[in-house]
């Protein structure tokens, strides 16, 4: 019976080394697989033109005629059409950030909030094309200030996440290297790309 019991127990350390495994190599394989996945990269550039087209304002053109002797004279009206949601969004309460329209890459949240063992922002990929983030900045109010390397998000839904204190970086993990926490209670962390124009905004809670 003691024999049976310690076959039966390397029987189950051998399934377990077998299954711990696996799961290791499919990990790996699926992180090779979306990095060798072919994508377009956008630069700051692009995504500047981007933002001023989506800005431009919609135009109507109304023709009035106006009835002359002998001839007619045509008149052009042009009006900007404003949505109102536009006119009431500048009646918010300064207290309120409205989010960067058409963000490729956003702050979905930020934890850890007060200790540096912990504390990270969280970066994600908006778009199925990839974005480098060489040059863009995570900021506070308080003048702090982080500077990505040359690094990309290569997907949508792709995230890394940036912390506070010392690491080694990897391409889902950036270190900061500060010795205490950064972020407060009810601040705002911004996102700005190379050229130092807000992409976006998370408001910690």
């Amino acid at each position: 019976m003691n024999s049976f019991g310690k076959i039966l127990l390397l029987l189950l350390i051998n399934i377990l080394v077998s299954v711990s495994a696996t799961l290791a190599v499919l990990y790996y394989w699926e992180n090779i697989h979306n990095a060798e996945k072919p994508y377009t990269l956008i630069t700051s550039e692009e995504i500047e033109k981007t933002e001023q087209k989506a800005s431009s304002p919609e135009i109507d053109y109304a023709i009035v005629s106006t009835s002359t002797s002998p001839l007619t004279t045509l008149t052009v009206e042009i009006t900007d059409s404003i949505e109102q949601s536009d006119i009431s969004s500048t009646e918010e309460s300064i207290d309120e950030i409205a989010p960067v329209r058409g963000s490729l890459v956003f702050i979905p949240q930020a934890i850890g909030i007060g200790d540096v063992n912990l504390e990270a922002v969280r970066i994600e990929s908006n778009t199925d094309d990839a974005v480098s983030l060489a040059g863009w900045t995570l900021e506070d109010s308080e003048g702090n200030i982080f500077s990505f390397p040359n690094i990309q998000m290569i997907r949508k839904g792709f995230f890394l996440e940036v912390y506070s204190r010392s690491g080694h970086d990897t391409p889902y993990e950036l270190y900061w290297g500060r010795s205490v926490a950064v972020w407060q209670s009810g601040e705002t962390i911004e996102l700005k790309d190379a050229k130092g124009q807000l992409q976006s905004t998370y408001r910690i809670p």
